[in-house]
């Protein structure tokens, strides 16, 4: 089985020298961002091991996608069960993932609720926005019908005195690798004309 999925993009030095240091989510997330890929699956195979959801979650993509380890599907499948098994429920989602399938730089971000996933991105990045309305119930049911919990989130803003909402997904180092990871959307939210926006520009305009 195929499974789909990255790593929420944080900006914290780690080192991985001393046997004792108390690793945690955020050291193998950061580890992945610097493409340290060895340190991450280390600290990704500790914590998983100790029954952390988070950590096996992340663990079986490595495994999926044979990054840092030998590409290995039934052990990609087996830690993703664990994770589901631990009551993480983007696991669940993932064993039968319908939704958006994220490309390289995607971040998931499971304890940040989508109205608040913007704030929390990095600025100085970019994001894909996939659609805009006035009604706020349309973007958040295409928000939950694309699957995209833990990849993006929705925000409002006001124009011309009239309140929207718009839906974004993912966060890029660069427009060209934002524009890239567009082509993979399906091709339902292709024909909304999505378009890539700098990150600190909607966080200043978002209420």
């Amino acid at each position: 089985m195929n499974i789909y999925f990255k790593f929420l993009t944080l900006f914290v030095l780690i080192s991985f020298s001393t046997q004792n240091m108390a690793v945690t989510v955020r050291d193998a997330i950061t580890a992945s961002e610097n493409e340290d890929i060895t340190t991450a699956v280390k600290i990704w195979t500790l914590l998983a091991k100790e029954g952390n959801p988070i950590a096996q979650y992340n663990l079986a993509q490595y495994y999926s996608e044979g990054r840092g380890v030998q590409k290995n599907p039934e052990k990609a499948n087996q830690w993703l069960k664990s994770a589901a098994q631990s009551g993480f429920v983007q696991a669940y989602l993932d064993l039968n993932q319908s939704g958006i399938a994220p490309a390289n730089g995607v971040s998931l971000s499971f304890n940040i609720t989508p109205e608040k996933w913007l704030s929390k991105q990095e600025p100085k990045k970019y994001t894909i926005q996939l659609a805009s309305s006035r009604n706020e119930k349309s973007i958040i049911k295409s928000y939950k019908d694309n699957n995209i919990n833990g990849k993006g989130g929705y925000y409002h803003y006001v124009r011309d005195g009239i309140d929207r909402y718009a839906l974004i997904y993912g966060t890029y180092k660069t427009v060209a690798a934002a524009k890239e990871a567009m082509k993979e959307l399906p091709a339902k939210l292709r024909k909304k004309t999505p378009w890539v926006r700098k990150i600190k520009s909607l966080q200043n305009i978002s209420k």
